[in-house]
């Protein structure tokens, strides 16, 4: 009975061993191409134009509306609490750090992830069960340059624009809330944000949008590789996907929360 506890859990060990290595070799592979100039073919950059546009293009009206609400709500409420807590000297420090180097690029990365992530998963999946993967490796097409290059670069574009998008709109509609409750004139609020950016917060929000970019992507994709050759197991793949997905986003936040309290 001990002996075949030990054994299971030592085979269980062993399959996840294996599978991080053999996620850590996509990655690898994957940020070699990312790397090499020669993978930037016409093809290639023809699919990333129209990755690009359906991923960060197509979602800007919806996500402007967000931003604004957002950037309304929230702000006005880090400025009562901000106002009930005595810190109204630290007022913009609290908002810049909030949006730039916290809520934008997690937001953005949660948004994107609902919309194209599931899709491109899902996309993946369906042509791996229908062998047009392999159809394209006999052809000598290399996949990740022409299918999975596109994408990833599409999402780290996206979420990178996105993110400074969101942020901007988000610190402008909060001038909506300083204006009515503090009765601060545009000027006031304009200086209050600019003296309290500071260099690291712009490279906090570049280093999280792009990180957050390349996984938001490279799991859906690796999910999609791994699905058997079925119909009925796009489903699970695709919500397999999409649970690593979450908690690698999350995983990100957290430790880039613990960084900066270094």
């Amino acid at each position: 009975m001990v002996l075949k506890f030990i054994d299971n859990v030592g085979g269980k060990t062993l399959e996840i061993l294996d599978s991080f290595y053999e996620a850590l070799k996509f990655t690898f592979i994957c940020t070699l191409h990312l790397l090499r100039p020669k993978s930037y073919n016409p093809a290639m950059r023809m699919v990333l134009t129209k990755q690009i546009y359906f991923t960060a293009v197509e979602i800007i009206p919806l996500f402007t509306i967000m931003a604004v609400l957002f950037g309304s709500v929230i702000i006005g409420a880090v400025i009562v609490l901000a106002s009930e807590y005595g810190l109204q000297d630290k007022i913009g420090s609290i908002i810049i750090t909030f949006v730039l180097d916290e809520f934008s690029p997690f937001f953005t990365a949660l948004l994107i992830s609902l919309r194209s992530s599931t899709a491109i998963n899902t996309e993946i999946a369906v042509m791996n069960v229908n062998n047009e993967l392999n159809t394209l490796r006999r052809y000598r097409i290399d996949l990740i340059d022409y299918l999975f290059l596109p994408r990833i670069i599409s999402g780290m574009i996206s979420v990178v624009s996105l993110s400074i998008l969101f942020a901007f709109i988000m610190l402008c509609s909060g001038y909506i809330f300083t204006l009515f409750y503090m009765n601060m004139d545009f000027h006031t609020y304009k200086h209050l944000l600019i003296s309290a950016i500071e260099l690291k917060d712009l490279l906090v929000l570049l280093i999280k949008s792009i990180t957050f970019g390349f996984v938001i992507m490279l799991i859906p994709i690796y999910s999609g590789l791994k699905t058997t050759n079925a119909y009925t197991a796009i489903p699970i793949s695709v919500l397999n996907g999409m649970v690593k997905l979450f908690v690698a986003i999350f995983f990100i936040e957290v430790l880039s929360l613990l960084i900066q309290s270094l």
